[in-house]
């Protein structure tokens, strides 16, 4: 996965959370996530050691989106061995927490849900030379995981909290109706088509990988409204240092925050 200062890519979301203190327990006790700052109604965490955030911001009396609604499907994190991910499937077990997996010819992965039910997905990449391509387009034909597999790669340590390699790889959106959102996708962001074009999910990328950023209408088709008292995903952080943008709400009402977050 590319994310250098040349790219333009997903690194940092915010979550609007009910319960901070349940909340605190998973992404520091069960993921391991370093805390950078906190207070009694936020807590900042970094995913590694490169600038790559997720902010939990406690509201009271908060709005409950749709199940239908525009928002987070998934934020995926970019772990940087077998090994790591086969650790986490155990830490993840041991807590007792149902979870989902898949590997394609360019990725292995295990899918679960925080305590509020925001989506995340933990993944290893294959090499380049791996990919499948499509007309100089990515496939994703995505099997169900082989967990023995998986598991022979568990480390001595086991899981000891998030690696300092680790990174957001990409964020997958719900959004709305297609033809009100693909061209402020294709055209806001500079980014490319990565993966085959569907009527229900674009994949893009910067400089040549195959995402950075997915959006889709499997199951959503209402606009996002009221971000900052509905409960879930609140602002999604963008690097993108040659926009001259600060914010944008999109068609579907999600709204971006450029540059806020340095890269190193």
């Amino acid at each position: 996965m590319f994310h250098n200062k040349n790219d333009h890519f997903i690194n940092g979301i915010t979550l609007n959370v009910k319960d901070i203190e349940e909340m605190k327990h998973f992404y520091s006790n069960i993921l391991g996530l370093n805390i950078v700052m906190e207070s009694d109604s936020n807590i900042l965490y970094q995913i590694g050691v490169q600038n790559h955030f997720i902010s939990l911001n406690q509201i009271e009396r908060g709005r409950e989106p749709l199940s239908a609604e525009a928002g987070l499907f998934h934020l995926a994190i970019q772990l940087s061995s077998q090994s790591a991910l086969a650790d986490i499937l155990v830490q993840l077990s041991d807590y007792s927490l149902p979870v989902d997996g898949g590997e394609n010819h360019l990725t292995t992965s295990l899918y679960v849900n925080d305590p509020e039910g925001n989506g995340l997905e933990f993944y290893v990449e294959a090499h380049n030379e791996d990919w499948d391509n499509v007309e100089e387009q990515v496939t994703l034909d995505t099997l169900p995981i082989n967990v023995p597999k998986l598991l022979k790669h568990v480390s001595n340590n086991q899981w000891q909290g998030i690696p300092n390699e680790s990174q957001i790889g990409y964020l997958n959106l719900k959004t709305i109706a297609w033809h009100k959102v693909k061209p402020y996708y294709k055209n806001f962001f500079n980014l490319e088509v990565a993966s085959l074009d569907t009527d229900e999910a674009l994949y893009m990328s910067s400089k040549g990988d195959y995402q950075h950023l997915v959006v889709n209408n499997w199951h959503s088709y209402i606009k996002r409204i009221e971000n900052d008292v509905t409960y879930g995903l609140a602002c999604v952080d963008c690097y993108y240092p040659d926009t001259a943008h600060k914010r944008l709400t999109g068609p579907d009402g999600i709204q971006f925050r450029f540059n806020y977050y340095e890269v190193e």
